[in-house]
């Protein structure tokens, strides 16, 4: 009887915690901080539920996406705890591993919990209807923020609720990870026009895109999605000729459409690669190969750990030498634009050995556990954004891709034996 009713309290804790995601998920176009609030208070009770079911973990297919998820956090807040000082010019650098310590130690809990397969974990807050909503709500929200920002205010680049042109960037991450969730929940629906909504959201979202100005989102997510189609297509051994073609439209009405937009971007970024020939790093894209290279020079005798301030000085010293590579010095109190050389400059080869774990794990995960191409396309989107930004980072973007990764393995858990495409 006892053991009954304590097995019905973690069940209700249980439905807490994933209540809590649901609602940090949706607020995430809207209020970001509020997100991360909300999830801090959701892995809070993840932890004492994994308290209980710690016996269960060495069975669990996700054991090692979250133990190196659980190391990358404690990781980040020791690191913060030994370095951090109020008085450096640096300091939001810091706080930025300070947050995304968090983010990583909750979401290690969370994801364990989600990730665990029994009837303990079932309930009315696992159906598909919760994601079919949260999908809606937050393809509105994409949709009304764009609208608003871009046509009604006139904003040279979308930023969400974010703040300041760099944020833009930001917005991008986010979008592309909500997008990957959504497509992967309008995949379970059962509609006969299911692939024209799917259509229909990748043509929202690239303009999405297109109106924050951002070239590796803009880049890479066609891409992705293109590879996912051609997968879609070997798996299932039937080419539909009918959606290739209007798939093929619609991408040439999106370029078509947000062609000066694009254009301008191009010009830029052809203009900052002449001028990084010529020795000129002070732009948008010669600063982020100044910053890669001294990153790489600052990392060079970093064995174990470094805080910004010391691998600031490190840089300092390397653009007094070579005056070209003066456009880190604008950057480097922030992170290097660069997921590897921002880790290996400040945690050394431990993080990069971490980050590793990380994306094999998660590939492993994916691919081999959850048997979800899908998923698969989410761990290249999150490699391919962090050649040029980092995922690691601060609040709003981890947040973004937490909460999108935990949404997604907790539908592909509770609806495992659904035969879509995934």
């Amino acid at each position: 009887m006892i053991n009954s009713k304590f097995d019905n309290a973690q069940l209700i804790l249980k439905q807490v915690m994933f209540f809590l995601c649901v609602i940090a998920f949706c607020s995430i176009i809207v209020n970001p901080y509020l997100s991360v609030k909300i999830f801090s208070i959701a892995g809070a009770v993840a932890f004492f539920i994994a308290l209980k079911e710690w016996r269960k973990l060495k069975n669990s297919d996700a054991k090692w996406l979250c133990l190196s998820l659980l190391l990358i956090g404690i990781c980040d807040l020791f690191w913060y705890s030994l370095f951090k000082d109020s008085n450096s010019p640096a300091i939001n650098s810091y706080r930025a591993y300070l947050e995304v310590g968090k983010i990583c130690c909750f979401g290690s809990f969370i994801l364990y919990i989600v990730s665990l397969n029994n009837k303990d974990t079932k309930g009315f807050i696992y159906t598909k209807k919760v994601h079919y909503l949260a999908a809606l709500l937050l393809q509105i929200m994409m949709i009304g923020y764009t609208v608003y920002q871009s046509a009604y205010l006139g904003a040279p680049r979308v930023t969400l609720a974010l703040t300041g042109g760099t944020d833009a960037t930001g917005a991008a991450y986010t979008v592309v990870f909500l997008s990957i969730y959504i497509i992967l929940v309008l995949q379970h629906l059962r509609i006969k026009f299911r692939e024209l909504l799917l259509i229909a959201h990748f043509f929202i979202t690239l303009v999405i895109l297109v109106t924050t100005e951002t070239r590796a989102a803009i880049l890479t997510y066609p891409v992705i999605i293109f590879a996912l189609l051609i997968v879609k297509i070997y798996r299932e051994k039937h080419v539909p000729w009918k959606i290739l073609t209007v798939f093929a439209l619609v991408l040439l009405t999106g370029v078509w459409m947000m062609k000066d937009s694009m254009i301008q971007r191009y010009n830029d970024l052809n203009n900052d690669i002449v001028a990084y020939d010529q020795n000129n790093s002070a732009t948008s894209v010669g600063a982020r190969f100044a910053m890669w290279e001294t990153g790489l020079i600052a990392a060079s005798h970093n064995y174990l750990w470094q805080s910004t301030d010391q691998r600031n000085a490190i840089i300092t010293a390397a653009v007094a030498k070579d005056p070209s590579l003066r456009g880190a010095l604008d950057y480097m109190r922030g992170h290097l634009h660069n997921e590897i050389v921002e880790t290996i400059s400040t945690k050394g080869p431990s993080g990069l050995l971490l980050y590793f774990m990380f994306i094999i794990s998660f590939f492993i995960y994916a691919y081999r556990k959850l048997n979800s191409m899908i998923m698969c396309a989410f761990l290249v989107s999150f490699i391919s954004l962090g050649l040029t930004g980092v995922m690691f980072y601060s609040k709003t973007t981890p947040i973004a891709w937490m909460l999108a990764l935990i949404m997604s393995v907790a539908l592909l858990v509770s609806n495992s034996k659904d035969k879509v495409f995934k």
